[in-house]
């Protein structure tokens, strides 16, 4: 541990103690250096209690040795009622304790007790599991605020230790149960490769992982740089992905898709390769289609997009609608304001005709009242520089307006026909040319969210 510098003088550490031999030689060597090192030290047992009364003494025996040995314990005793993968929910509930006593008494840093053998097991199952080069490059010996002292040493070399230092450990029989994926790895498989293959796998999977480690650390660098290029995040907590700017390489799209997967779901851990492959097959698909991800993440299809989403997309167009009157300034239309100005001298070189949010037409062709509303099937309109009517889906095709995103474009009518498809393209016939004398103005504008008026002191 202090070869890999896992360890700072006056750093306080919070060591997580099973009862185990790994974890009590463990907390056996930082006790030794704590006073070189002025180091502060807890130790904290998680008490599942899946094994009934062996859980109970295995809660004393290691509440006795940290007593007989001066340091601070403390217990938290859980019930895991989700028992279809107990392991993933133990792991979970294991670091989200160790987490919340880190904050609570202001720790630096988590100690756990993994060894080489662990590592070994951990690599086959993330290889089965087709987690990538991420899963392939293991447990890392230092993590963010988690490190793992041991990692460099075998499952015997400790055990050895314990018993050359009269170290005392309890064994906890779950180990040996064979429902646990983990125990069939290390009963199984990993003893059948030893007598057949190599007797010093353990040994070979733990250098492939570290080599893992510089490949997935180079793989990661290099996707951050393409998701700023290719990713965008917009109000309705989406991420698009623009598929003509996305380079062919199918390694890095794993790691961009799973970088996005996190990032809607806090963890980045639930996506792997067969996911990759499915947004593949999703891609190859004509039209607009989405897949649904582990954690309710949609997967959306649309035009040379691909949006990731945590809600199921909805092509349905509403029927909401705001009527807006002659002598109407401003109306609220759901998340945005609609304002009309009429101005009746035409200083058409003041006009910004590339102003997204505004246009500008012909009063004198308009017909109120007019309406504010999003897309009804069939609607079309002539797009400004055109002679004949089409169809605004058409419209929105040859624009690639995601189709998810065509049914939240508001469309400005009167009473004859669509005028402004906002954001977008006026009608022809509602156009400003030479003869107009008395000009429409209509801005659109996002409302702000927890915008408060000032008070008048």
């Amino acid at each position: 541990m202090l070869q890999e510098k896992l360890i700072d003088k006056h750093d306080k550490i919070l060591v997580g103690v099973s009862g185990g031999v790994d974890s009590t030689v463990l907390l056996y060597l930082i006790k030794k250096i704590t006073a070189e090192f002025k180091l502060t030290s807890l130790a904290a047992h998680i008490n599942y209690n899946l094994r009934g009364e062996e859980s109970k003494e295995n809660q004393q025996f290691v509440k006795d040795m940290c007593y007989k040995w001066g340091i601070p314990l403390i217990i938290h005793n859980v019930t895991i009622s989700d028992t279809s993968n107990i392991e993933n929910t133990a792991r979970k509930i294991r670091y989200s304790t160790f987490n919340d006593l880190l904050r609570k008494y202001d720790f630096t840093k988590i100690a756990v007790g993994h060894n080489m053998n662990d590592q070994a097991e951990t690599f086959l199952l993330h290889l089965f599991r087709g987690s990538g080069f991420t899963g392939l490059r293991g447990m890392l010996p230092k993590r963010r605020n988690i490190i793992r002292p041991l990692l460099r040493f075998k499952r015997e070399e400790i055990i050895s230790f314990a018993e050359r230092n009269k170290i005392p450990f309890s064994y906890d029989s779950s180990n040996d149960d064979l429902r646990y994926d983990r125990n069939k790895i290390r009963h199984r498989i990993i003893p059948t490769i030893q007598q057949d293959f190599n007797p010093a796998v353990i040994n070979k999977i733990y250098e492939s992982a570290h080599i893992f480690q510089k490949t997935d650390t180079f793989l990661q660098n290099h996707s951050n740089d393409i998701f700023r290029e290719v990713v965008t995040h917009n109000d309705d907590d989406e991420y698009i992905v623009l598929l003509n700017r996305l380079r062919n390489s199918e390694v890095l799209y794993f790691y961009l898709f799973r970088k996005i997967f996190g990032l809607l779901t806090g963890s980045e851990s639930d996506f792997y390769t067969a996911h990759l492959s499915e947004i593949y097959e999703l891609l190859k698909r004509p039209g607009g289609k989405y897949i649904t991800l582990p954690q309710n993440v949609y997967v959306v299809k649309s035009a040379d997009t691909l949006i990731f989403r945590t809600s199921p997309p909805n092509y349905e167009p509403t029927d909401h609608s705001r009527t807006i009157r002659r002598y109407t300034r401003k109306i609220l239309f759901d998340d945005h304001y609609i304002m009309l100005s009429e101005i009746k001298v035409l200083p058409i070189h003041g006009f910004n005709f590339d102003e997204d949010t505004t246009c500008y037409v012909d009063f004198e062709k308009v017909v109120f009242p007019l309406k504010a509303r999003y897309r009804n099937p069939g609607d079309s309109f002539t797009p400004l520089g055109m002679q004949d009517p089409k169809k605004l889906k058409n419209f929105f095709i040859d624009e690639k307006v995601p189709r998810l995103h065509r049914k939240k474009k508001i469309i400005i009518e009167d009473q004859n026909r669509i005028i402004w498809v906002a954001g977008m393209r006026i009608d022809d016939h509602v156009k400003i040319t030479s003869r107009t004398t008395h000009v429409l103005r209509i801005k659109l504008m996002k409302k702000l969210v927890g915008y408060r008026r000032a008070r008048r002191i």
